[in-house]
C-alpha cells in the first residue's frame, strides 16, 4: 500500500532531491558502519578510559583468568539482520558460542518491535525496514542496559581505535579491550539516542558488537555487583566451550546474574554446616524461558520466566539458544486466548529460509509418546510449560 500511495500522490522535491529519496537515504545511512576511530559520541557524556586494572578484572569475571580471550566466533559477531522475506526481524548468528547473548537481545528485540504499544498485531509486522530494524534494536539494547544498571546509570563501553593503557601482568591483550572508552549514562534518552546515533557499528555482522555490548552489560550491573548475584563468587560468566551461562543470560533478561532459573531463593541444609543459598529470579520477567533441561529433570524453571509479562521466551535447548514468541498480546492474561494459537519458533543460527509457524492447542491433551517416538526437542520444552498439543503450520 505505501508503494502504491508514493505513485499517486504528489512528491515534494528540495531542489533536485526527492523526499523518497531522503527516505531511502536515511535508511542507507543507518548501515554505515563506522569505524572506532569515526565513532560518533556527545559533548555531555562523561567518558572514561579503560584501565589495566578493571580490563583484568573484568575478563577474570568472565574467563576465570585475565589471560582469557574471546574466540573469532565471538570477536567477529555483530547483531546483523536477516535480509530473507518474512524473517526481517530476525538476528543472524554465523558460528556458535554467543548465542545466549544474541537469543536475549532478539527476545528483547521483538518486545520493542511488537509491544510497545496498544495496536493489533498482524504477521506483517515481523517484516520491519531497516529504519524500524535499528531503532527497534536500540531501544532492545537500551532498554537491557538500563536495567542492568537498576535503572539509575549506565555504562556503555566503545572502541576508540587507539590503545588506552598499557598491558601487562598476566593480562592478555585482544587488541579491542585496549582501546575502550566508557561512557556513563544517567539518562535512559540520552542513551537510547546515543545508540541510535552509533548503530552502524552493532549492526556490523562481522563486528565486534556482541562483545562490545556484553562488556557494557556488565560495567552497568557493575563486577562487585554480579559477583554477589551469584551463588558462587568464583563462577564466570563464560561457560565450557565458550558458550554462555545461565548467569550470563539471566543478567541479560532481567537485569540480575543470579545462577538458577526457579523463583526467588532455595535454601539447602546439610544438618551439618551451615546451609546453602541458591538463588532465583525475584520477580516476574519482561520475557520468559523455557528449558530443554527441565524435560530431562535437571532443573526447574519458575514460573516468573514461564509466565512473563508478554508472550517472548527464550529457549535453552542442548547448549543453543533461540527464541519463540506469539502474536498474541493477551496470551497470558486471558484464558480464553490460550486455548489455541500460534508460536513462532526463531534460531538465528540455524540458516532458516522463513518463519516457523507451530500450532498449539491446550485443549486437546498431549499423548505420551512411545520410546521410538522421535519428538522435536523444541515441543519437549514447550510442553515443560503445560502438555499442550503442538503442530507444525505448513
Amino acid at each position: 500500500m505505501a508503494d502504491a500511495h508514493r505513485s499517486t500522490s504528489p512528491k515534494k522535491t528540495f531542489g533536485d532531491l526527492e523526499m523518497d529519496d531522503v527516505d531511502d537515504l536515511e535508511e542507507d545511512l543507518g548501515e554505515i558502519q563506522l569505524g572506532p576511530s569515526f565513532m560518533k559520541s556527545m559533548k555531555y557524556v562523561d567518558a572514561r578510559p579503560l584501565t589495566l586494572k578493571k580490563a583484568s578484572e573484568l575478563k577474570s569475571l568472565i574467563f576465570g583468568s585475565p589471560s582469557g580471550c574471546f574466540n573469532e566466533e565471538w570477536m567477529k559477531q555483530g547483531f546483523p539482520f536477516n535480509d530473507r522475506p518474512d524473517l526481517e526481524f530476525g538476528i543472524v548468528q554465523h558460528k556458535g558460542g554467543s548465542c545466549g547473548v544474541l537469543a536475549s537481545v532478539q527476545a528483547c528485540f521483538l518486545q520493542n518491535l511488537l509491544f510497545m504499544d496498544d495496536r493489533i498485531i498482524s504477521p506483517g509486522d515481523l517484516r520491519p525496514g531497516k529504519r524500524e530494524q535499528n531503532k527497534c534494536l536500540a531501544k532492545a539494547l537500551a532498554k537491557i542496559l538500563w536495567q542492568c544498571g537498576s535503572e539509575k546509570r549506565v555504562i556503555l563501553s566503545m572502541p576508540s581505535g587507539k590503545v588506552q593503557f598499557t598491558t601487562g601482568g598476566r593480562y592478555k591483550g585482544d587488541s579491542l579491550t585496549e582501546t575502550l572508552m566508557l561512557y556513563h549514562f544517567t539518562s535512559l534518552p540520552d542513551l537510547e539516542e546515543y545508540l541510535n546515533v552509533n548503530i552502524g557499528f552493532f549492526i556490523n555482522p562481522t563486528g565486534n558488537g556482541v562483545v562490545v555490548f556484553l562488556y557494557s552489560v556488565i560495567f552497568s550491573k557493575s563486577l562487585e555487583g554480579i559477583i554477589d548475584e551469584m551463588d558462587e563468587p568464583t563462577n564466570q560468566l563464560m561457560g565450557h566451550h565458550n558458550y554462555c551461562t545461565q548467569e550470563m543470560v539471566n543478567l541479560i533478561l532481567t537485569g540480575r546474574a543470579v545462577s538458577n532459573v526457579f523463583n526467588d531463593i532455595m535454601e539447602l541444609d546439610s544438618g551439618t554446616g551451615p546451609k546453602c543459598i541458591l538463588k532465583g529470579l525475584n520477580k516476574r520477567s519482561d520475557v520468559g524461558l523455557l528449558s530443554l533441561f527441565e524435560h530431562y529433570g535437571s532443573c526447574k524453571v519458575g514460573s516468573y520466566y514461564k509466565t512473563p509479562r508478554l508472550p517472548v521466551w527464550v529457549i535453552c535447548s542442548e547448549s543453543h539458544f533461540s527464541v519463540l514468541f506469539s502474536l498474541k498480546r493477551n496470551l497470558l492474561s486471558d484464558w480464553k486466548a490460550e486455548r489455541n494459537f500460534d508460536l513462532y519458533y526463531y534460531d538465528g543460527l540455524s540458516n532458516q529460509e522463513e518463519a516457523i509457524r507451530l500450532s498449539v492447542n491446550t485443549i486437546a491433551s498431549c499423548p505420551p509418546s512411545d520410546d521410538g517416538d522421535l519428538v522435536p526437542p523444541m515441543e519437549h520444552c514447550i510442553r515443560t510449560k503445560a502438555k499442550f498439543g503442538v503442530t507444525r503450520k505448513l
